[in-house]
């Protein structure tokens, strides 16, 4: 009996230092890809310049009714959490429409940075539809991700936020 005991134990032991030596995200978690996108201002941001405890990305364009109906909600989200760590982006994926961003933001009182489109953004994130949302954490690690908008999606959104906030603690 003591011999299995003490197998087991060491069992145990081993379990325990692989699990302390296992990244802190689980195999298979999605690193966001990097980017370098140009600002409304005409200066190149990357996404180092939005890490903190939480970003919010959004792909979209100006021309997307589901967009536009998700603005308000989103802008609120912005205000109630910027304070509390989270940055909010806004990448626009339609270069076409990349004229018609000033005018968008300064219409909708956006308060968050438009980037704007390169040919590849849909084809580099595997975008299907606008609106689409990424929270991710310091790490680039995708936390929550969810494409299109209906009425009622920003309490989901709220609820990622807290969970991504709370643990970046």
């Amino acid at each position: 009996m003591r011999p299995f005991r003490i197998l087991v134990q060491r069992l145990v032991c081993a379990a325990l230092l692989v699990l302390l030596q296992a990244p802190a995200h689980p195999a298979g978690a999605e690193s966001f890809k990097p980017f370098k996108l140009k600002a409304m201002d005409g200066s190149q941001r990357s996404l180092a310049d939005f890490t903190d405890r939480a970003t919010l990305i959004v792909f979209f364009h100006p021309t997307c009714q589901y967009c536009i109906q998700a603005l308000p909600k989103l802008q609120a989200i912005d205000d109630t959490y910027k304070d509390r760590g989270l940055k909010v982006v806004w990448i626009n994926v339609l270069p076409e429409e990349n004229r018609m961003l000033a005018v968008w933001q300064a219409e909708h009182k956006l308060t968050a940075p438009i980037l704007a489109a390169q040919p590849s953004v849909q084809r580099d994130y595997r975008l299907t539809m606008t609106p689409t949302h990424y929270l991710i954490d310091a790490r680039r690690t995708v936390l929550w991700k969810h494409a299109g908008y209906k009425p009622g999606d920003e309490v989901t959104i709220q609820q990622e936020i807290e969970k991504a906030l709370a643990a970046a603690r």
